[in-house]
């Protein structure tokens, strides 16, 4: 089975750190977060990716061919303007000719999804959904599920409009003639547009539980919040760094100078150098190719190479050095 997967947003909500870098390309837990949504997709039996992409497109094309994955087809679809979440989805018709997995590209998720594939395909069912349970329903596409059909959507509604505690985590499961209701070449989008659609049309939209941890990350406090179920190690996902001490884990090519203190939990990215003096933590994740300066305190953030999500989940500027070619 084929696997869609839509990295082409502009992630508006996080800036002004997307200003610089694709929102896939957000570094967590020592890897770029489109990094990890492949590996898991792939450990999970897939090979057969299509990646529809639009802004700064040719920095992920870049980060995902540099991963080097063996015996994997990717392609790639780039949208020259945005036609939206369902509205891309046309330019990829000539390669879905059977049923596929379609993946909002900025989320993560550790569940297995393989038996709500196998339900969808074993009763020839057109749409299906995976669906999570939350607390707060009110920034998520909001389900009313009956009888595992979905019998009402809601995009966002307003507090106290919640019509379950269901929402959509933007994983779904197609048959490729539903693309006929997708018009071409103007913007279209899976919640507001295509879903309703469907609805009106009658056609039966299935409803399958995701099983462990899922977050979208598009806001800076559910990006914070998953720089810190990380470290928590709160998700059944590998971190590609060497943990030396409980929760406190280095990429590759860490130098720590003298005295510096390191309070778990910790993730320090690849080529990280921390100057003396510093303590470092708790709650702290160093993106990649860093130098913490002398003497720095840092607790309860996420560092990156032009800002920093700090515990109030606003990113702020900061002074930190790119580590330069000559110090690697």
């Amino acid at each position: 089975m084929k696997v869609v997967i839509l990295a082409g947003g502009f992630g508006q909500r996080l800036l002004p750190i997307t200003n610089n870098i694709p929102k896939p390309l957000l570094p967590i837990a020592n890897r770029a977060a489109i990094e990890h949504l492949l590996l898991h997709l792939i450990s999970m039996g897939f090979n057969e990716f299509i990646i529809q992409l639009h802004y700064m497109s040719q920095a992920i094309i870049k980060t995902i061919d540099g991963m080097n994955l063996m015996n994997i087809s990717i392609e790639y679809i780039i949208e020259e303007e945005s036609l939206g979440s369902a509205g891309c989805l046309r330019l990829s018709k000539p390669y879905l000719n059977d049923t596929f997995l379609l993946v909002n590209g900025d989320i993560l998720f550790d569940g297995d999804i393989r038996e709500a594939i196998y339900q969808h395909l074993e009763y020839n069912q057109q749409f299906s959904m995976l669906v999570k349970h939350v607390d707060k329903c009110e920034s998520y596409g909001n389900v009313k599920v009956k009888n595992g059909q979905i019998m009402e959507f809601i995009e966002k509604p307003q507090i106290g409009k919640e019509i379950s505690n269901l929402v959509n985590t933007g994983i779904y499961i197609l048959n490729a003639e539903l693309l006929k209701y997708i018009p071409d070449y103007c913007y279209f989008d899976i919640s507001t547009d295509l879903i309703p659609l469907l609805l009106r049309e009658n056609i039966i939209l299935n409803a399958a539980e995701l099983k462990g941890y899922w977050i979208d990350y598009g806001t800076p406090r559910r990006f914070a919040k998953l720089n810190v179920d990380w470290i928590e190690e709160k998700l059944n996902l590998p971190i590609p760094a060497v943990q030396i001490l409980p929760r406190i884990f280095l990429g590759e090519h860490v130098k720590i100078e003298n005295n510096v203190k390191i309070v778990s939990p910790v993730i320090i990215g690849n080529d990280v150098t921390i100057e003396e003096n510093c303590i470092i933590g708790p709650y702290v994740s160093i993106s990649s190719n860093i130098v913490i300066n002398k003497g720095s305190i840092l607790h309860h953030q996420a560092v990156f190479q032009k800002y920093t999500l700090n515990h109030e989940n606003k990113f702020t500027k900061n002074t930190i050095k790119k580590l330069s070619k000559e110090m690697q």
